[in-house]
């Protein structure tokens, strides 16, 4: 019966030989194709609400709470941005195609991608 409300933070990896600019828009890219479908996906997090919509942000651009621009450039790894995904206590389950999707369509379109 569902599973506590859960909240993934991670960084998406590069692909190889992305420019500086790809990388820097490489998380902001795949929030904004999860939330092409607005019926599973919002852009922001919302902590304890159950709404059964997935929350997905890059805290860096979220004006949601200001971030100090030293705790955005520690929260980039190789250049990518922090990426975070809140998954409510009953997720239908077209999330995971989804999230396949959009991870598939953000490296099909990325230079340098294999």
């Amino acid at each position: 019966r569902g599973f506590p409300t859960s909240t993934f933070s991670f960084n998406p990896p590069p692909p190889p030989n992305a420019s500086d600019e790809d990388k820097a828009g490489l998380a902001q890219k795949f929030v904004d194709v999860l939330q092409l479908d607005t019926e599973l996906f919002k852009p922001c997090v919302s902590f304890g609400q159950d709404n059964r919509k997935c929350y997905a942000t890059v805290p860096a651009t979220s004006t949601q709470g200001a971030i100090k621009e030293e705790d955005k450039i520690k929260q980039a790894k190789g250049g990518v941005q922090l990426t975070r995904l809140s998954f409510p206590v009953s997720m239908d389950e077209r999330v995971k195609d989804v999230v396949r999707e959009a991870v598939g369509r953000l490296y099909e379109e990325m230079p340098g991608s294999v």
